[in-house]
């Protein structure tokens, strides 16, 4: 059966591709973002060789209400001309006839009083006409979806040369044109689109430069403008099935998609390049600023409302848009963003999605959330560089998706790791039960014989819940008492279950009253059978006699036996044979025992447990702070030394490294 999660993370993944895919408003208003914040932090470049004639607020002032007289234009064009400009360019419609016209305006007269009035007026659009044929004028011309019923039967004055498919299946199309009087529109070198094709957004990001309009191909008022200045007559168009392919001119190449589509890079564009129309209608302006430029008449009054907000943030005269991109086409420097860079944003954009899917699930939480900020940093980083060289990839909604899909995805590795850690709990609560059980059992296996104390005297503290440590004592007879403690090595359940094996083997044998070498030798073999991965035993193992006031014993690998006087000298006794259960033994004359006479004398035996637990922060108790303690003391009393040594490791809550077990021997007299 499959698992939910990857049900749930191929209908995300499928989701965020169609996202993509579909490319709705809001996708696209998060793209823009990005492409914005880019035009505005990194585009340092200036637009050069351009220079503006506004029809400002001040020329709006003094000549009057817009739209003006034409020979005020013809005033402008004249003075214009006086400096050499490359081409001058409208972002003004002349579509009707000069309403201010005075031989119009007398004619009019004439009809209204019947009369013939014989006087010379001037003709203002006649005036204008001249000064358009003795300039290098670039008209405009507006894309209109809804019929015109004014007929102008002008045409593109460029040459276009087609190669391929037809651009016209590609480019923007209108059905209708708003453009200047034929009369105006003959006179003039070019004539150009200015219709700006805002985003959903309202902001002016990429322009076409060839038009559809009225079932021809029309050049952009600003790529028209660039043929007239360089001199060029032609155009070349090449086109495949996947749509524009190269637009250029002899001298210059225009940098557009496969929509014949150029996404304008903003520049500086300096109010230095603006000059007022007025003052060049009065010849009171810079020459510098027109000699060898392109000049531009538009205008930025406010009233005209021809203002629009551009992908640097500002907002600017239409007309400056024209002047960007003049300055791209002439630098060759657009932001580019075709077929290729979209088909390298959606490769990465795939892979990103399937390794942020597919991460979580296969490494810890914390490196993949690494590899997840760091996979989110590179591609925004390799986007950044590769903008210098005015390639744009936006990675701004692939981070966004990313994100998600490494969120859900992460998600479920919680929910699966949550489910895994919830039955390993239970788990463990059952083996912790089973431990304490455990546990209790063995306490039960611990002698408590209150008349063998007055004797021997022992005490375990488990680092865990089973005890590794063992210890035991039986008395036999009046005057003979066995004993026995062992460390098995390792802790828990597997050393408490080998405890209890050895255990066993010892009360069995004592009660038959087996001699030390004989018990010692069945202990070693029945652990050495037993044991799990070549686990042992080390150990004291002794027998007393009250009446003589001896110790018969044998230390196999066990820490030295502590021996204590009544003046606290201290003697030690250390081991002789190998570990019980290290190795098998035949004969129980291995085992040589050692007697000891022990009137007057404290016998202590102990595990490591107690020498190398923690008496303060990284501080071990050890045999010379054990014999320190005993002093304090001032007694040999063993119930009184080892309840204390317990006390000292175990009050301040350290954690126990192992168990802590000793037993001490001393027959009073």
């Amino acid at each position: 059966m499959i698992n939910k999660k990857y049900i749930y993370l191929s209908v995300i993944f499928v989701f965020l591709i169609i996202i993509k895919f579909i490319n709705p408003p809001i996708i696209q208003k998060i793209s823009f973002l990005n492409y914005d914040f880019y035009q505005k932090i990194f585009n340092r470049g200036e637009v050069k060789d351009v220079t503006i004639v506004d029809i400002d607020e001040k020329s709006i002032a003094k000549v009057g209400q817009f739209p003006w007289r034409r020979d005020i234009y013809s005033k402008i064009l004249n003075n214009l001309n006086q400096h050499n400009p490359k081409a001058i360019a409208f972002d003004i419609v002349f579509s009707e006839v000069d309403k201010q016209n005075p031989k119009d305006l007398l004619q009019q007269l004439q009809r209204e009083s019947n009369q013939l009035i014989d006087i010379e007026v001037a003709d203002t659009n006649k005036i204008f006409v001249e000064s358009i044929k003795n300039s290098k004028v670039i008209l405009p011309i507006l894309g209109e979806p809804n019929n015109n019923f004014v007929k102008n039967n002008s045409k593109p004055k460029l040459r276009l040369l087609a190669k391929g498919e037809n651009p016209k299946n590609f480019i923007y199309k209108f059905k209708h044109k708003i453009i200047s009087l034929e009369e105006i529109s003959s006179a003039a070198s070019g004539i150009g689109s200015i219709s700006l094709i805002p985003s959903i957004d309202g902001v002016i990001r990429n322009v076409p430069v060839l038009y559809n309009i009225d079932d021809k191909i029309w050049p952009s008022l600003a790529l028209e403008t660039v043929r007239i200045a360089t001199g060029q007559k032609n155009l070349l168009v090449k086109s495949s099935k996947n749509g524009i392919e190269l637009i250029k001119t002899r001298k210059n190449t225009i940098p557009s998609n496969q929509n014949a589509v150029i996404n304008v890079k903003f520049n500086k564009f300096s109010k230095e390049n603006y000059i007022s129309a007025v003052d060049v209608a009065n010849n009171d302006f810079d020459q510098k600023k027109v000699e060898n430029k392109i000049i531009l008449i538009g205008s930025s009054a406010q009233a005209l409302f021809d203002i629009v907000k551009i992908a640097n943030g500002k907002y600017v005269p239409g007309v400056e848009i024209h002047a960007h991109i003049i300055d791209n086409i002439f630098k060759n420097e657009s932001i580019i963003k075709n077929i290729y860079t979209q088909l390298a944003e959606n490769i990465i954009f795939l892979l990103l999605l399937i390794f942020l899917i597919l991460i979580p699930m296969k490494i810890k939480p914390k490196f993949s959330i690494i590899f997840f900020v760091g996979s989110i940093f590179v591609i925004n980083l390799s986007s950044i560089i590769i903008y210098q060289f005015n390639f744009y990839l936006d990675f701004l909604f692939s981070s966004v998706a990313g994100t998600l899909a490494f969120m859900t995805s992460l998600y479920f590795r919680y929910l699966e790791e949550n489910s895994i850690a919830i039955e390993n709990d239970k788990k463990q609560s059952i083996l912790k039960k089973e431990r304490e059980i455990a546990g209790e059992v063995q306490k039960k296996l611990f002698p408590n014989n209150k008349k063998i104390e007055k004797y021997i005297f022992a005490k375990n503290t488990p680092a865990k819940d089973v005890s590794g440590d063992y210890y035991d004592y039986y008395q036999v007879s009046d005057n003979e008492i066995y004993f026995i403690l062992g460390d098995v090595t390792g802790k828990g359940v597997k050393a408490g279950i080998l405890m209890a094996n050895a255990a066993a083997v010892f009360r069995s044998l004592v009660k038959m009253e087996s001699s030390i070498a004989k018990t010692a030798l069945y202990m070693n073999n029945q652990v050495k059978d037993s044991s799990y991965q070549a686990m042992f035993i080390t150990v004291i193992l002794g027998k007393i006699n009250l009446e003589k006031k001896e110790m018969e014993f044998i230390n196999m690998g066990h820490e030295p036996m502590m021996v204590l006087d009544p003046n606290f000298n201290f003697e030690y006794v250390k081991s002789t044979l190998p570990p019980m259960g290290l190795m098998p033994v035949k004969d129980e004359s291995f085992f040589k025992t050692t007697t000891m006479d022990i009137s007057d004398k404290t016998i202590l035996i102990y595990t490591d447990g107690v020498t190398e637990g923690y008496v303060d922060e990284g501080k071990e108790l050890e045999v010379a702070g054990l014999e320190s303690e005993i002093k304090k003391l001032n007694t040999t009393s063993p119930e009184t030394i080892i309840t204390h040594a317990t006390k000292i490791l175990t009050e301040k809550g350290y954690t126990l490294r192992d168990d802590i077990t000793a037993l001490g021997i001393k027959i009073i007299n």
